[in-house]
């Protein structure tokens, strides 16, 4: 993950803001999400907004890395602007944060982490489960116990999600038939069964004894490589943070200009003042100029440290 120290804080106009192309949590009632937006919001209508929402730069304005709620309480209260903090990320990085702040928030349910953390090892190929067990701050088998979850029968995993089948129990049954996996969740929630019950039950069951549960981690669809990189000294690393502070500042100084100029050719007709047309085009081609130049001194200065 991209050092959190490297962001330019501004005031956006909420029309400038995309919701993330890949979300963390793949889908919430909507009646339960628009009571937390409600709350949320009344909140923020006495207090304020005490966060700033993270936000990455894109082609055509800003995509929510973290606040998503936020942003939608903000425009429920109809507010124009919202405080952000603006940082260079690629989606591997903005998923890494959405997944951090959802688990400390406590935001996610099981199958939601399941899931999650399938597509961070296994659809995005971004790195295994010990990479992502570290980043989380959570260990290794955590992790592979929640994808285990995604092996059960829809219906189960939907008894999980409503929090009416504890995940201890349902470990449990993950390596059973399909016919015995649902005869026992029903006996579970029908007559309340401890973990000791049901291992009572698995133990004795015929067909259990033709698989045996795995005790080692769940087998990696995708090689990955863990590298290091030897970390620059204290000098160039401060150097290379300020230039990427810099390019963030011309980003976001591009898109306010472009912006002028969209509002200036609504306003203004080209034929009357052409030179404000060239003007603003001439300052749009300096800071494309000085973006590369910011470019090809932060590539020098990662050369140094090779």
């Amino acid at each position: 993950m991209l050092n959190p120290d490297v962001y330019v804080e501004e005031s956006l106009p909420l029309d400038s803001i995309r919701s993330p192309k890949i979300l963390v949590r793949e889908s919430q009632a909507s009646s339960a999400r628009d009571n937390t937006v409600r709350e949320l919001a009344a909140s923020m209508r006495q207090h304020g907004l005490l966060h700033p929402i993270i936000v990455r730069p894109i082609e055509e304005g800003f995509e929510i890395v973290a606040g998503n709620r936020r942003f939608e309480a903000c425009r429920l209260l109809r507010w124009k602007y919202i405080p952000a903090k603006i940082r260079e990320l690629s989606e591997k990085d903005a998923f890494e944060i959405q997944l951090v702040e959802n688990i400390q928030r406590m935001t996610l349910n099981p199958i939601d982490e399941a899931r999650a953390f399938k597509k961070y090892t296994r659809e995005f190929g971004w790195g295994g489960e010990s990479d992502l067990s570290r980043i989380i701050s959570k260990s290794e088998q955590f992790v592979s116990n929640r994808i285990q979850l995604l092996r059960l029968p829809k219906d189960i995993i939907d008894e999980i999600s409503q929090n009416k089948l504890k995940v201890s129990h349902a470990q449990e049954i993950i390596n059973l038939e399909e016919n015995e996996q649902k005869i026992i969740n029903d006996a579970i929630i029908s007559e309340n069964l401890t973990v000791r019950d049901i291992r009572d039950i698995t133990k004795n069951s015929k067909l259990n004894k033709k698989k045996k549960m795995e005790t080692e981690a769940m087998e990696q669809d995708y090689d990955y490589i863990n590298s290091k990189m030897s970390e620059p000294n204290d000098s160039i690393r401060q150097q290379t943070r300020v230039l990427k502070k810099a390019m963030l500042c011309l980003r976001v100084s591009l898109y306010r200009l472009d912006s002028l100029i969209h509002e200036t050719n609504e306003k203004l007709s080209r034929y009357e003042h052409p030179e404000i047309d060239d003007i603003l085009m001439q300052f749009r081609l300096e800071i494309h100029s000085m973006m590369d130049k910011s470019i090809r001194a932060i590539a020098i200065l990662n050369k140094k440290v090779q």
